[in-house]
């Protein structure tokens, strides 16, 4: 049993049975195959509502540019969905996706572009990550060009764009249920799950390094 492994089972004991049993079936859910990757969202209701759409679809990672607006989500909004996402904060747009391409995603970005896939053609053979951009802006030149594709929502009205929290609810809630339908590998593997697992239980327990700490002194002793 690893160091990890131990520490794990021993703060289980901190934690009621229904709560294991939660997280273990909320990580059973959890997918890495698809990722956002939101560019200088500055207004703290769409950070938040972002961050809750995620959560609530089963998205473990959340990827944030900031090289001109810091990302300051609205807890009152989010519902406290951070604290269970694993957030990766850049400051450059190419720093960021350099990062993602380098673990095997494909970038597409959000686009009205009508050349680009919809939510029934992007292809979802290899892992997924979506660019959004700003609420006036929406994405720079950089990550249009960095991309290796886009995608457009459907639209049928004089508006020809969609409030930014709106845009990844839409595109998440559809391309997750097709992920879900398909027989591609899209949960997260045993290893991420462990890790998460005790990651979450630390977040739980009050003063965990305390508890910790104890654990590994009576080990010694």
């Amino acid at each position: 049993m690893t160091a990890n492994e131990e520490i794990t089972e021993y703060l289980a004991d901190f934690i009621t049975g229904n709560k294991q049993e939660k997280i273990a079936r909320v990580l059973g859910e959890r997918t890495r195959h698809l990722t956002i990757m939101l560019e200088d969202i500055y207004q703290p209701h769409n950070a938040s509502a972002c961050l809750r759409s995620c959560e609530c679809l089963g998205l473990q990672d959340v990827h944030i540019v900031e090289t001109r607006n810091e990302y300051r989500p609205n807890n009152e909004v989010s519902m406290g969905s951070s604290k269970w996402l694993t957030m990766h904060r850049y400051r450059t747009t190419a720093s960021a996706i350099e990062t993602v391409k380098n673990r095997g995603y494909r970038v597409v970005a959000t686009t009205p572009n009508e050349n680009g896939y919809d939510l029934t053609t992007l292809p979802l053979d290899k892992p997924v990550a979506l660019l959004f951009g700003t609420e006036e802006e929406g994405l720079t030149d950089e990550a249009l060009a960095a991309a290796d594709g886009t995608m457009r929502l459907p639209m049928y009205g004089f508006t020809q764009s969609y409030n930014i929290s709106v845009t990844v609810a839409v595109s998440l809630s559809q391309l997750i249920e097709r992920l879900r339908q398909s027989n591609l590998d899209w949960r997260l593997t045993d290893a991420e799950k462990a890790e998460l697992t005790l990651e979450f239980y630390r977040k739980i327990i009050k003063r965990h390094d305390l508890i910790e700490a104890n654990f590994w002194d009576s080990r010694e002793g």
